[in-house]
């Protein structure tokens, strides 16, 4: 009895280290793309407020129809009990004589597991929306990329092994794609993966090319080339038709150092059918170079959803392609 006892106070001593305090915490709640904003009556009605709307519930790049980037519930600070305390995405704004200068602060797991609290500090409004204008682009990218890396580590648990082995092995990259797609076309230089439910299909193209051009990073070769590809592989419902970018709005290019080592160009924009039914919708690219091949490889995620939003089945499809890695460089992709 005291070698049972003594194990179980050993145990219970291990599981209360900090290192795994992080797992007796509950998950987050709230579905994804939920935020919940803490701020006075008095900041939400000022112009304060539409400044914090313009950042948090502005409408996403490239989407056919406006959608904000985030569903934002406000509530004053006398509400912000245990209950809303396990949301998946706080933002806190305070403002008082108190707080000597304008600041930021980010917490993450502090009452829920993945969780991400973000407290803007100032002494009166003018500092305030002076912080939140100079880091509009921070405070937006911490939020987006931490809804990105719950979705990464969803798919990474519950990957279809099958698939992303035989991507390895006949594409040699690494993709991580949750179980429910299947694969349509698998050529040397071409697939392309989807998944389909309801009128909802989520789409996943891998092509790729050698590389012989130093402007091949451009918005306008990039885009020549995936219309070359869907041309040749994507048709439409009726004979001759075929995907194609829409060119009423070009897409939008960026450019960075995906973990801070692979240059990615990414592409957001449009798709439609031509010469075929009136169908399109959103997609997004990424395209690095595998130098191991002299290589380029471009891959893409689009979505047809007729009258359903796009936003949250958008990003699923960037949680899948932001993983892209290739077979001599297997470094954990997260942004």
């Amino acid at each position: 009895m005291r070698i049972s006892i003594l194990s179980l106070i050993i145990a219970l001593m291990i599981s209360c280290k900090p290192g795994n305090r992080e797992s007796l915490k509950p998950m987050p709640s709230g579905a994804p793309g939920d935020l919940l904003l803490v701020m006075s009556n008095k900041l939400w009605e000022s112009f304060s407020g539409d400044t914090i709307r313009s950042i948090l519930a502005g409408p996403v790049d490239a989407l056919p129809q406006d959608e904000p980037r985030f569903d934002v519930i406000r509530i004053d600070h006398s509400a912000f009990g245990k209950h809303f305390k396990q949301q998946r995405n706080i933002v806190v704004v305070k403002v008082g004589s108190d707080q000597q200068e304008a600041e930021i602060l980010v917490q993450k797991g502090l009452w829920a597991r993945t969780q991400i609290l973000i407290s803007l500090l100032a002494p009166d409004e003018s500092a305030l929306i002076l912080l939140l204008n100079e880091n509009r682009d921070k405070l937006l990218s911490l939020l987006v990329n931490t809804e990105l890396k719950r979705l990464m580590d969803a798919y990474h648990s519950s990957s279809d092994k099958t698939l992303t082995d035989k991507l390895k092995e006949e594409q040699n990259l690494l993709l991580t794609v949750p179980v429910g797609y299947e694969i349509n076309t698998l050529d040397k230089d071409f697939v392309w993966l989807s998944q389909e439910y309801r009128d909802i299909i989520q789409g996943i193209l891998i092509y790729s090319y050698p590389y012989t051009d130093k402007e091949t990073f451009t918005r306008d070769y990039l885009v020549a080339k995936r219309n070359i590809f869907l041309k040749k592989n994507v048709p439409g419902e009726l004979e001759g038709s075929y995907m194609t970018t829409e060119p009423l709005f070009p897409p939008l290019f960026r450019e960075y150092e995906m973990n801070d080592e692979n240059y990615t160009a990414e592409l957001r924009g449009l798709w439609r059918v031509q010469d075929g039914l009136a169908m399109g919708g959103p997609f997004v690219s990424i395209t690095q170079l595998d130098q191991e091949r002299n290589r380029i490889v471009t891959v893409e995620g689009f979505v047809f959803a007729p009258g359903h939003k796009k936003r949250d089945l958008l990003q699923q499809l960037e949680a899948i392609i932001f993983t892209l890695n290739f077979i001599d460089n297997q470094s954990t992709h997260s942004e």
